[in-house]
């Protein structure tokens, strides 16, 4: 069973303000609406592998732990290079891992991060590790001053130290939805292109549906679950899921200001600020660019 001990995130040091580079937009809307009035952001000389190499460097323990890592992933879909060499195998050299090691990018968006921990349990033996890497600088396809998706995106990289066997967060259940009819309503087309509309029916309508029927499989409900760490699209996006299915204040899902929707890397980051491995029972929720959805249970 995949558990996961550790998660960690790094921001870069660059921000920009919001007010300050559209000036006709409300302060309060940006609090209320979006959650951030920053937001951090690649320079030019920050990069997916540069940003997961040094954070692993930093907070993992790679010395003790070298010659039990069974596989290093990336969820991205917007690599270095433009994806040749995958990413993972680069960092991995960084990081002076053993050649034995399996090595692979995810292509995945704001669902990836659950997909990058039900893939480890493929390539990880009992008892040894997986690093999963999540980056995805949407700033590199933002076009110039659109307002519609500049004020949403922020930039990040974290890494998780993942377990088979062991003490944890175990995965306990998990589901995965795919509705690539509606595949053009957050698409890459010569710069980022998002329809707001369909977006927002997704995930206030389907998005809790599926979580409800989740519930249901799992015979549990609502107040079964002590935390529960939701893809950070929005912060309206967030509160109207929550409205939905009815979550107590307890457990809803908190918001990261100035940080905004970091892609594949909102939840790790959630995990991380709001103390994951204290809660018993938590449920993770991502979805957007597909569209999809990933619901994880663990304990």
């Amino acid at each position: 069973m995949i558990a996961i001990k550790q998660v960690d995130f790094l921001l870069p040091k660059k921000k920009i303000e919001l007010k300050k580079k559209y000036k006709s937009v409300s302060k309060i809307f940006l609090k209320e609406k979006i959650g951030s009035t920053t937001l951090p952001r690649f320079s030019e000389t920050d990069s997916v592998i540069s940003m997961c190499s040094n954070l692993a460097k930093k907070k993992i323990n790679i010395d003790k732990l070298r010659e039990k890592i069974d596989a290093v992933i990336l969820c991205t879909q917007n690599p270095d290079y433009n994806g040749l060499p995958h990413n993972s195998s680069v960092i991995h050299y960084n990081l002076g891992l053993k050649d034995k090691a399996a090595c692979f990018d995810i292509s995945q968006g704001c669902a990836g991060y659950l997909y990058g921990i039900v893939a480890s349990q493929s390539f990880i033996k009992k008892g040894k590790y997986a690093l999963l890497f999540t980056c995805d600088p949407y700033s590199k396809i933002i076009s110039k001053n659109d307002f519609s998706t500049d004020i949403l995106f922020g930039d990040a990289a974290s890494v998780s130290l993942l377990q088979n066997g062991g003490k944890g967060k175990k995965l306990l259940d998990y589901e995965f939805f795919s509705y690539g009819k509606e595949h053009e309503a957050i698409i890459n087309n010569n710069g980022l292109k998002m329809n707001g509309k369909k977006v927002m029916k997704f995930c206030t309508t389907l998005v809790p549906t599926k979580i409800k029927k989740f519930l249901k499989k799992n015979k549990l409900d609502i107040k079964s679950i002590d935390q529960f760490y939701f893809h950070q699209g929005s912060k309206y996006i967030i509160d109207q899921i929550c409205y939905h299915l009815k979550i107590p204040s307890r457990s809803k899902p908190p918001v990261i200001n100035n940080v905004g929707n970091t892609v594949s890397s909102t939840i790790p980051i959630l995990l991380n600020k709001y103390y994951f491995n204290k809660k018993k029972t938590i449920l993770i929720c991502g979805f957007g660019v597909g569209l999809s959805i990933s619901i994880g249970l663990f304990k």
